[in-house]
């Protein structure tokens, strides 16, 4: 080979290694210098002015992995571990929306199930459909949908960061997104909840492009984009977030003197109105057509959560919110120092501020405490964590204290993964990965940390996260994390396949058996009163414990059986006459004969 393509080509691959080098450890772009005496690459005491940096592209490139780390932690243990029941709402729904040929009306145990939205629906049965399994959708298959909103949701939080404030503070607030409890929890969910969150999170961000744009053509495109996204939102889980995040902006707008001029065009209501009408009530109208409006009126659908309550004195919203980011608490306390931000940064605090309280004020006069309504918001919570981070940690605050706070995180992560996972874990080759990464962590932070100049606070911000990351992992595959009553409800619907035939009358007695009716692929209609179970010709009944007493005054009992489902024993009862009945059925090895309680608890 020619000596000159020979000295290119090794040209070209040193400059890839120094870029995939510089982009792995944060040190700026260039040869390190030579000599003793240049400052912040010595030997001597660095100059703390000068750290260890990341350009624009690295700190995209960042941004961009914690995505990809953010799907990879969401698809851990997404397979095997069991739904819970607001899960199986989702999956089942879709199965007989699929066996019925009817993508308008939701269906849940052969009832209309008028609660929800139906985009979450269609997605999910979007991923079954392309998985080849759309009449048994897979639990994987219904979270699916949360993993990419989760990892859009993070996407979002980053590039939020960086049009608010720099490309810092989105690396960062990307992080804290990534690894927060929010993230992690609900990407493992198939409830609509993360997909409500991303969609409410891009209508924020185009509100915020629409914000900084010079052109009146950029922002009105960005205007129409975010009103696009709301409407997504309202087809996702309603229209309440939506309403109170576009008040907060048009509260900005009104609040920002330079911006007073332009509310109406940051706004654009009547355009926006007709996006949020042309792509919800097709499906509103229809369904009302199907069910009726009456029916549909007196729904959750209807509004039914809307109603508003008097205030009870306790600010659930304000100190609950902050479960979203666990465990970054321990960055709170900096919120203080917001309060000393420079005059051009004091507008996007202001913004965030209002995507913040507008919602939790406007949530603690409904019906219902849920802290997981604020999901939506917590891009704005990860921002302003990020911001207070920034202004606390200035270089010599973060020189002394960061190992500090990197090591007692540490130990922490360890302690959960290597005590709780040894523990409970079926096999130990979660828990030890765990350990060794959390361990390969430390020590690549301390060995960053000895170089001239330290890392700098992304870097700082990333490895922690990396620690969440890692510990949340490992723990994903212990059943103790997620509640063995899920473990225990997925084995005794197996016994409870082998006792009861597939067509043998099932039903349930005064209460719902959502996950039951998921594993058996069955429906099980629900009995209220004595004339019930004779309309329903039941033979068996499945009851919880408070209903057995009401249960043997409605009907005549002739035998049973006790399902431990975890919190809880369910009971499984053969009503009737003895005419027919196999004596030795209720000696078989799936029949725990255990007595009847003799008290409701």
């Amino acid at each position: 080979m020619d000596a000159g393509p020979a000295r290119s080509l090794g040209s070209v691959a040193r400059r890839a290694a120094g870029a995939l080098f510089r982009t792995a450890t944060g040190y700026p772009r260039g040869p390190r210098p030579s000599g003793a005496m240049v400052s912040g690459w010595s030997g001597s005491r660095p100059d703390l002015r000068r750290r260890q940096r990341m350009t624009r592209r690295e700190m995209a490139v960042w941004r961009w992995a914690l995505v990809i780390l953010t799907i990879l932690v969401g698809l851990a243990n997404m397979v095997d571990l069991p739904m819970e029941p607001h899960e199986t709402y989702v999956v089942r729904t879709v199965e007989e929306m699929h066996d019925r040929g009817d993508w308008v009306v939701p269906y849940l145990n052969d009832v209309p199930r008028l609660n929800k939205p139906p985009l979450n629906y269609w997605l999910t049965a979007l991923v079954g459909e392309l998985a080849n399994d759309l009449h048994r959708v897979a639990p994987w298959e219904g979270r699916l949908v949360s993993v990419l909103a989760g990892g859009g949701l993070v996407a979002v939080t980053g590039l939020l960061g960086v049009a608010l404030a720099s490309p810092q503070i989105g690396l960062m607030a990307a992080a804290i997104a990534a690894s927060s409890y929010g993230t992690f929890y609900y990407t493992h969910s198939a409830r609509p909840e993360m997909l409500y969150a991303f969609f409410c999170a891009v209508g924020l961000l185009w509100f915020v492009y629409a914000w900084r744009a010079e052109e009146p053509s950029m922002r009105w495109r960005w205007v129409l984009a975010m009103w696009l996204a709301f409407s997504l939102a309202c087809l996702t889980k309603g229209p309440q977030l939506p309403i109170m995040l576009i008040l907060a902006c048009a509260a900005f707008t009104r609040l920002h003197v330079p911006l007073r001029p332009h509310s109406l065009a940051l706004l654009r209501p009547l355009s926006g109105v007709l996006i949020l009408l042309a792509l919800n009530v097709p499906w509103w109208y229809a369904l009302g057509e199907r069910v009726g409006m009456a029916t549909l009126e007196n729904s959750q659908l209807g509004g039914a959560l809307l109603r508003p309550r008097l205030l009870d004195g306790n600010p659930y919203y304000f100190y609950r919110t902050w479960q979203l980011v666990l465990p970054w608490v321990g960055l709170l306390p900096a919120l203080i120092v917001l309060r000393r931000l420079e005059p051009h940064q004091r507008p996007a605090l202001t913004w965030l501020a209002l995507v913040v309280v507008l919602p939790a004020v406007a949530l603690s006069f409904g019906p219902q405490e849920r802290w997981y309504y604020m999901l939506p918001a917590l891009p704005a919570l990860c921002v302003l964590l990020a911001l207070a981070a920034d202004r606390f940690w200035h270089p010599h605050r973060l020189r002394r204290w960061m190992p500090a706070w990197l090591l007692s995180h540490g130990i922490l992560m360890l302690g959960l993964v290597g005590g709780i996972g040894l523990m409970y874990a079926p096999s130990a080759r979660w828990p030890l990965l765990g350990v060794t990464a959390i361990l390969a962590l430390a020590m690549l932070a301390w060995r960053q940390n000895r170089r001239p100049g330290g890392l700098s606070l992304p870097g700082w911000i990333l490895i922690t996260a990396a620690l969440f990351m890692t510990t949340t992992a490992s723990v994903a595959y212990i059943p103790q994390m997620w509640g063995m009553d899920r473990y225990a409800e997925r084995a005794e619907a197996v016994r409870l396949a082998r006792l009861v035939g597939p067509e043998e009358p099932l039903v349930s007695w005064r209460t719902d058996l959502t996950n039951l009716v998921y594993y058996l692929d069955r429906p099980i209609p629900r009995a209220e009163h004595a004339p019930d179970l004779h309309r329903l010709r039941a033979q068996w009944v499945l009851t919880p414990a408070r209903g057995v007493h009401s249960l043997l005054a409605a009907a005549p009992v002739i035998g049973h059986c006790a399902f431990n489902v975890g919190d809880e024993y369910l009971w499984l009862v053969r009503t009737g006459s003895v005419d027919g009945i196999d004596p030795s059925w209720f000696n078989a090895p799936d029949c725990d004969p255990r007595p009847l309680p003799e008290s409701v608890p």
